[in-house]
């Protein structure tokens, strides 16, 4: 599994403010399908501490099995 995180970071009333990340995941999964992919995938970001401490920011998700 190899992950990366586009972070936006933009200036919000004068103050230095993350607006969104994007998460690319790209993976080597046996034996599984896409669709049972992307519901681990959506399931691990929902579940993840960063995500949940960031819940205000709008946190996107591109994955795919290689």
């Amino acid at each position: 599994v190899h992950t990366t995180a586009d972070v936006t970071l933009r200036m919000v009333d004068g103050d230095p403010t993350i607006t969104s990340i994007l998460l690319k995941t790209e993976a080597t999964v046996p034996d599984i399908d896409d669709a049972t992919f992307q519901e681990h995938a959506a399931a691990a970001k929902d579940g993840c501490p960063v995500s949940k401490a960031l819940a205000g920011v709008e946190i996107t998700l591109d994955a795919s099995l290689a």
